[in-house]
């Protein structure tokens, strides 16, 4: 992994430290209560983003720091397309249409290095992606919340840059990539073209981006918050079964606006004010129960993930001083389910695109 300097993370609306594995032992100093906002770059500063990275199916997601623009030996690789291409180029099609966008939670799927001749083929693999995603609950139990859209975005070659080897560079509409910042499982995107194409759907709550790969990785970008109307950006390769993973974690930051599970173990104690996430807290069970606070609604009951819903030392980057739900759900680790209070904190946030409103513990699913 490069080493990269920490950068904040969005968390339930309050900033709380989210230092790359790199940069964690200068961080384990600095509680997240006095971490301040990064001033603006100076002038002809190059201008970064931060990202979270996935190493493998069922690892611990990581935070790194990337630079905004695109390298320039993918920049030097762009031609002109060529009228057809440009014709083709923006395309909106409806996947799924459920009802009117003002009432449905509206997911838009971008492709990357899918060349004019194969946006069929990008067609399929969004379907595909969002029927792996769906598959996952709460979204299954709730299918009838969402439309979905799909927005053609014409590559000159076909594939992404960074697969099969580092030194491959492709001609690509959204310059995905990867090997960004040296890390081989982190696909990275001009986030600015990813705006451009999203924008041109009726609407955009959540948008996923699939590289043409079958290699694993992906990405998300919580930092990004789009005149559009959606928060973040999640990326995925289009033929690798487990990225859809790295696409339902990233929307349990986006649509749950959940809060990592996972630590920084050279992070130290956490001492700053109670977090706002619904999945990280500063108190134990009985202070939960006696306040009626966080999940207190669910302790004790089993959880999807595994065991019993209570107060597990360890989260939002620190392993002491906040507790998580249960011990292991996808906000940790991938490859797990949510816990139940990441479930209702989802069905909130479907709820809040629709316009409706969930009763906590009505329309969760076990």
């Amino acid at each position: 992994m490069a080493a990269a300097a920490a950068g904040l993370a969005l968390v339930g609306g309050a900033a709380v430290a989210a230092p790359t594995a790199a940069a964690s032992a200068a961080t384990s100093a600095s509680p997240a209560h006095s971490a301040a906002p990064a001033s603006a770059p100076p002038p002809g500063a190059a201008r970064t983003q931060q990202v979270e990275y996935f190493t493998g199916p069922q690892g611990h997601p990581r935070h790194t720091t990337v630079p905004v623009a695109t390298p320039e030996r993918l920049a030097r690789a762009h031609r002109a397309r060529s009228a057809a291409e440009l014709a083709a180029d923006g395309t909106v099609t409806s996947v799924i249409r459920n009802g009117p966008t003002a009432k449905k939670v509206d997911v838009v799927i971008v492709g990357d290095g899918y060349t004019l001749a194969q946006q069929k083929d990008f067609h399929a693999d969004a379907k595909a992606k969002w029927a792996q995603i769906a598959a996952v609950e709460p979204y299954a139990a709730n299918r009838s919340l969402f439309n979905v859209w799909t927005v053609d975005a014409v590559s000159n070659q076909s594939g992404v840059s960074g697969d099969p080897s580092k030194g491959v560079v492709k001609d690509t509409a959204l310059d995905a990539r990867f090997w960004c910042d040296d890390i081989e499982r982190l696909l990275c995107v001009d986030t600015g073209k990813v705006e451009s194409y999203a924008s041109k759907a009726p609407d955009a709550d959540l948008v996923l981006v699939l590289g043409n790969s079958a290699k694993y990785g992906g990405a998300g970008y919580n930092d990004v918050t789009s005149p559009v109307g959606y928060d973040g950006i999640a990326t995925a390769s289009s033929d690798h079964r487990d990225s859809a993973q790295v696409a339902v974690h990233e929307t349990g930051h986006s649509l749950g606006k959940l809060a990592d599970e996972y630590v920084y173990d050279t992070n130290g104690t956490y001492s700053g004010p109670e977090p706002a996430a619904p999945n990280i807290t500063r108190m134990s069970a009985a202070q939960m129960k006696a306040q009626k606070a966080k999940w207190y609604r669910y302790l004790g009951q089993n959880s999807p993930d595994g065991g019993k819903v209570g107060a597990y030392e360890g989260g939002g980057y620190y392993p002491r001083g906040l507790n998580r739900p249960t011990e292991n759900s996808i906000m940790r680790t991938l490859g797990r389910e949510f816990n139940l209070p990441g479930r209702q904190a989802m069905i909130d946030g479907f709820h809040r695109h629709t316009g409706r409103s969930a009763a906590p513990g009505r329309s969760r699913t076990h």
